[in-house]
């Protein structure tokens, strides 16, 4: 077995100290110190980055979600519609036949001086809706 330091391996990296002088190791210093800020400065933004794209990745699922939610919410609110619409019909029908049976039924007014078409109808207490609020 060899050993995991070599004296080979320890003299190839003191020829490569030799020939690098003092200004070369400067600029190598700084250039990795100026890296090494660059990347923490840069840091916040390369993990908006990341999230971005496996944000990205779960879009397709997430769209398709929001469809099947908004067809389920259509498919609702056309059923609503109906049934609110054939609740009011069936209602403004009912208040319209009430009003010409009292109508019909109360006659032509007993004052024989008094205009037919001028007479003033009754009230009648309003019936409440159903989906309207005390």
């Amino acid at each position: 077995m060899t050993d995991p330091i070599s004296p080979d391996w320890l003299a190839a990296v003191a020829d490569w100290l030799e020939g690098i002088d003092l200004l070369q190791l400067a600029l190598g210093v700084a250039a990795l110190v100026l890296v090494i800020r660059l990347l923490v400065r840069l840091w916040p933004w390369l993990r908006r980055v990341v999230a971005l794209v496996e944000a990205l990745g779960t879009l397709p699922g997430f769209m398709e979600r929001t469809d099947a939610s908004m067809r389920r919410l259509r498919r609702q609110v056309e059923d609503d519609h109906e049934r609110l619409h054939d609740e009011l019909h069936e209602e403004l029908h009912g208040e319209l036949h009430d009003e010409l049976r009292d109508e019909l039924s109360s006659g032509p007014p007993t004052d024989p001086g008094a205009d037919p078409e001028h007479c003033a109808p009754t009230p009648r207490p309003r019936r409440r809706a159903p989906w309207s609020r005390p």
